[in-house]
C-alpha cells in the first residue's frame, strides 16, 4: 500500500472523482493533451534513387497524441493509467465543422441510454432515438439516422506513455521515452470499450477502486473489417505493469475533475442560451430540476 494520499475535492469521494464504477463480474479543456487512434495512414515522402516516393509514415492503427496545435506524437502502442471514465453523446455537425456534445455522466450513474442529457443545441441526447430497440429496421428512417449519427462516446481521463514516440516525420522523440503525459482519450468503438472494462473489472477486484491508477493498461491498435470489406482501427486492451501511486496523483485527480466540471458547464451554458425565452422562469427551473435529478440518480 502506498503512503501517498489521494485527496479528492471537498465533499467528493475518490470514487466519484474517478467516475469509474465497480464493475461486477456479472474550451479550456484542451489544455490536456488529446489521445486518439488513427483510422487512416499518414503518408510522407522518402528519397529513393534521387526521386521522392510516397510512403506510409504512420499506419492507421497508430495512436496520436496531440500535445498542442503545433506538436503531435505517434506510437504503435501505448500504456495508460485511468483516473476517470465518463460517457456522453456526440454528433458531427458538418455545417459547423464542430461536434454537438451532451453533458457527461459516470457509468456508475447507470446506463446512458436511460438518461436525458442536455446538449449544446438546446435539446437532449442530440435528439437521438432512445430506449431499447428490438428491431432496428422497424424504426422510421429518421429514427434510424438519429441512432447512426449520434454516437455514444467514451472519455478516459488519465495519463499515457507512448511505447515508441515519433514525430510527424517518423523521427524518434527521446523526450517522451518512459514519460507519463496527462491526457483525454475519446473514442466511440464499443467492442474496444468492453475489452477495457474487463481490465478495469480485474484491477478493481484485486486492487480496490484505484487499481486502474496503480496498474497501467496496455492498448494496441489493430484493424477490424466491416461487412463491406473495408477496414477500420480498433484497439485491444490488456493489463499492464504496476506503477503504484505517484507523488502528483492527488493534483492530477483535481485537474481531471476540473476538466469534467468545465466541460459540463460549457454544455449547460450552451443549452441555456439555446432555450433563452423558450420557457418561463418557473418552467425552466422545473425542467432543470428534473434533469438534474435524472443525471444524479
Amino acid at each position: 500500500m502506498s503512503d501517498i494520499t489521494l485527496v479528492p475535492q471537498e465533499g467528493t469521494s475518490i470514487k466519484e472523482m474517478m467516475g469509474i464504477p465497480v464493475y461486477m463480474n456479472t474550451s479550456s479543456q484542451s489544455a490536456l493533451a488529446q489521445l486518439s487512434l488513427l483510422n487512416k495512414s499518414i503518408m510522407g515522402e522518402v528519397e529513393v534513387n534521387g526521386k521522392k516516393v510516397k510512403t506510409e509514415v504512420h499506419p492507421p492503427t497508430s495512436f496520436k497524441l496531440s500535445i498542442s496545435k503545433e506538436e503531435n506524437l505517434y506510437s504503435e502502442g501505448v500504456e495508460i493509467r485511468t483516473f476517470s471514465v465518463r460517457e456522453r453523446w456526440s454528433k458531427w455537425l458538418a455545417e459547423e465543422n464542430n461536434f454537438l456534445k451532451s453533458v457527461t455522466i459516470s457509468p456508475a450513474q447507470g446506463s446512458i441510454y436511460s438518461m436525458d442529457l442536455k446538449d449544446t443545441k438546446g435539446g437532449f441526447n442530440g435528439n437521438r432515438h432512445m430506449g431499447y430497440v428490438e428491431d432496428f429496421y422497424s424504426l422510421t428512417p429518421d429514427q434510424q439516422q438519429s441512432i447512426r449519427n449520434v454516437k455514444r462516446t467514451v472519455i478516459v481521463l488519465g495519463e499515457v506513455k507512448l511505447n515508441h514516440p515519433v514525430d510527424e516525420e517518423g523521427v524518434y522523440d527521446s523526450d517522451y521515452i518512459d514519460k507519463w503525459t496527462p491526457c483525454v482519450f475519446e473514442f466511440k468503438n464499443m467492442p474496444s470499450y468492453n475489452k477495457l472494462k474487463k481490465i478495469y473489472t480485474s484491477l478493481q477486484s484485486n486492487n480496490g477502486e484505484t487499481g486502474t491508477i496503480v496498474y497501467s493498461q496496455k492498448l494496441t491498435g489493430v484493424e477490424a473489417k466491416m461487412a463491406n470489406g473495408n477496414t477500420y482501427a480498433v484497439f485491444e486492451a490488456e493489463m499492464g505493469d504496476k506503477v503504484g501511486h505517484l507523488e502528483e496523483d492527488s493534483d492530477k485527480l483535481i485537474v481531471f475533475s476540473d476538466w469534467i466540471t468545465r466541460h459540463d458547464k460549457y454544455v449547460t451554458d450552451e443549452w441555456s442560451k439555446s432555450n433563452a425565452g423558450s420557457f418561463s422562469a418557473s418552467d425552466a427551473d422545473l425542467v432543470s430540476s428534473m434533469v438534474n435529478v435524472e443525471e444524479s440518480s
